[in-house]
């Protein structure tokens, strides 16, 4: 995938969001939500975010999209510069950009049918005929495995994996290169899970889709994703693929989530990494490197400095002083 072109390419992006207190609203500090991430996405790929609550993963998603505003850094799709672009300017991207959120229910209007919520996206981006809208909307609804009379219905008809059959239908109206799937299967049961994995791995296939798949289900992303990214409190700590993650983690904190991932193996047995307390504040972030007040391995170096971001193999990149 080093020699491919990316498809997106983020390079040292910030998202804070700002602390206001007092009677003028004044800010008086900030919310390091996203800390310096730089990543390339390939075409065709599955790239997994993880980590813990509140590391950071969701607003990375939604900062690349362009549905947070960019506090610093750059973002590029297809080599053009979308960062910090208005809502007017971005709107030729969102065609090929789109999202599937984790309740599709909480974006869907409970007063509009599933026919017209689906119409929409053709509404605002194409010139087709109501009769042409129709159509092409029964036909999504056909091949993410729903029948064509549910356009009449309303979302609380529907159970939780059909609602995310249809936040799927939405992501793909326009047909887009690059989707954000955002904890899309999380709110699931698990025989639910696999079968929308199994429906966004031949969406994958026969619409050529990039996925940025952000989860915190380490055994789904296992089986889901070709290269593993891993943030700790906004920032990068672990790359690789999935095979080098799974067989060879190198930062401290990657080991601590494997080691939490049930082990359905007879007989054999793994020893539980436990972290001490929690994500500190991330509008007081820690000075050094983030992970230090938790890292077993922590050393006065590691208070002090922020750990570089390298490659120590072959796609194998990590942010730790110890390895």
């Amino acid at each position: 995938m080093t020699n491919q072109q990316p498809l997106l390419e983020v390079k040292n992006v910030k998202k804070y969001f700002p602390i206001k207190s007092g009677l003028l609203k004044r800010t008086i500090g900030n919310v390091q939500a996203v800390e310096n991430v730089s990543i390339d996405v390939y075409e065709g790929e599955t790239l997994g975010v993880v980590g813990e609550s509140g590391c950071g993963k969701s607003t990375f998603g939604r900062t690349v999209l362009g549905l947070e505003d960019l506090t610093d850094g750059s973002i590029s799709f297809r080599g053009e510069e979308i960062g910090g672009l208005s809502e007017r300017k971005l709107k030729k991207f969102k065609r090929e950009m789109q999202m599937i959120f984790q309740d599709p229910y909480a974006s869907l209007n409970p007063r509009q049918r599933i026919g017209d919520a689906l119409e929409e996206a053709f509404i605002i981006h194409t010139d087709l005929s109501k009769k042409e809208r129709v159509k092409r909307v029964k036909a999504l609804l056909n091949e993410v495995g729903l029948k064509e009379e549910y356009y009449e219905r309303y979302p609380h008809e529907f159970s939780g994996g059909q609602r995310q059959r249809i936040g799927i239908a939405r992501a793909i109206a326009l047909n887009p290169s690059f989707i954000v799937c955002d904890e899309a299967v999380s709110a699931l049961d698990v025989s639910v899970q696999a079968q929308i994995i199994k429906l966004l791995k031949k969406l994958q296939q026969s619409h050529q889709l990039t996925y940025l798949f952000i989860s915190h289900d380490l055994g789904v992303v296992r089986h889901v994703c070709d290269r593993v990214l891993v943030m700790y409190l906004g920032a990068t700590a672990e790359l690789a693929t999935s095979d080098q993650l799974y067989k060879n983690p190198l930062h401290p904190y990657t080991k601590a989530l494997l080691s939490a991932i049930p082990r359905p193996i007879p007989g054999r047995k793994k020893e539980r990494i436990r972290l001490e307390g929690d994500l500190p504040n991330p509008s007081n972030y820690p000075k050094g490197c983030p992970f230090h007040t938790r890292c077993p391995l922590a050393t006065e170096q590691c208070k002090q400095e922020r750990p570089e971001w390298r490659e120590v193999e072959d796609g194998h990149f990590v942010a730790c002083h110890e390895v």
